[in-house]
């Protein structure tokens, strides 16, 4: 099992365990953690719901900001 850290803007760090070539998509939904409206990173660097977790990774998901003029 690989650990992950996950980041949410407003809510505690969490660390959640997850097989070998599990994407975020897959990682954040067995975990019950909402992926909808936010922009991810993975250490530091942009990713996509597809993107495949490593040991040790730190998944950052901030809240997409819309709008303006």
């Amino acid at each position: 099992m690989l650990k992950v850290k996950v980041l949410r803007l407003g809510h505690s760090a969490t660390t959640i365990d997850v097989p070998a070539g599990t994407t975020i998509e897959e990682g954040l939904a067995a975990n019950e953690i909402p992926k909808e409206g936010y922009s991810i990173s993975v250490n530091g660097l942009g990713a996509g719901p597809a993107t495949a977790l490593g040991d040790g990774d730190v998944v950052t998901l901030v809240p997409k900001v819309e709008g303006g003029r």
